[in-house]
């Protein structure tokens, strides 16, 4: 009796620790072991997935049901981020702040907007004009008053979404769009902060330009939408 009990508390140790590995707490959605592990051909392995991601997925999935987690593929290669260069800051980037992604702690946030877009109130609504054609993407640390360029991405180049998955690891989410004739290609990265290493994940295929053609917005503009801005 005293060996099946012994037993069946093994078993009920081994499930919890499953469990909890499997649950979001302040751990890292995605295991930050496996970053230098991932090979070429390898998938994004989430232990949840974020919602930004998740809508990310879903909006092109209206042009291309081959817009999935699974068809995005490790390059194979982990780059390191070293000496990231002072982010240029428009004088007013301050008004950005509830657009910027914070990270779960709040000490930490990520801005994809404050430079290649302008922001004003008409009539009493909140509205978001484009500015420059390329886009700058900043890592800031509230902590240290400290801004940085992650990304500089040309008029082709867009990232539309980013997704905290701990308070050391984030994934952003691009497109490219090339002439209307050579559709749309999409790339996932993945940072990890605590060694300075990314990962790109791939779509294995480009979205046909016929599907490309038949949106007006892009993802980021969704996005603002669905906080009630208005695009211009």
């Amino acid at each position: 009796m005293k060996s099946l009990i012994y037993l069946l508390t093994i078993i009920v140790l081994i499930v919890s620790c499953r469990q909890a590995d499997t649950e979001y707490s302040n751990e890292e959605l995605v295991n930050p072991e496996s970053v230098m592990a991932y090979e070429e051909g390898d998938t994004l392995v989430l232990r949840k997935m974020p919602e930004g991601l998740s809508q990310w997925l879903r909006y092109y999935q209206q042009l291309d049901t081959g817009f999935t987690l699974r068809n995005f593929k490790a390059s194979g290669v982990t780059l390191h981020m070293d000496g990231l260069p002072d982010a240029i800051s428009p004088p007013t980037e301050n008004s950005f702040s509830d657009l910027f992604l914070y990270s779960p702690d709040s000490t930490q946030y990520l801005d994809l907007v404050s430079y290649n877009f302008l922001k004003e109130e008409i009539s009493g609504r909140q509205v978001l004009i484009s500015g420059d054609p390329d886009q700058q993407v900043v890592i800031a640390d509230s902590r240290k008053n400290v801004r940085k360029q992650l990304m500089y991405n040309g008029p082709s180049q867009l990232a539309e979404f980013a997704n905290w998955t701990g308070n050391q690891s984030f994934l952003i989410g691009m497109t490219e769009r090339r002439d209307r004739q050579q559709g749309m290609s999409a790339e996932l990265y993945f940072f990890h902060l605590k060694d300075s290493s990314f990962t790109n994940f791939v779509l294995n295929h480009t979205v046909a330009a016929d599907s490309v053609n038949l949106i007006k917005n892009t993802f980021l503009e969704q996005y603002f939408k669905a906080r009630n801005y208005e695009i211009k």
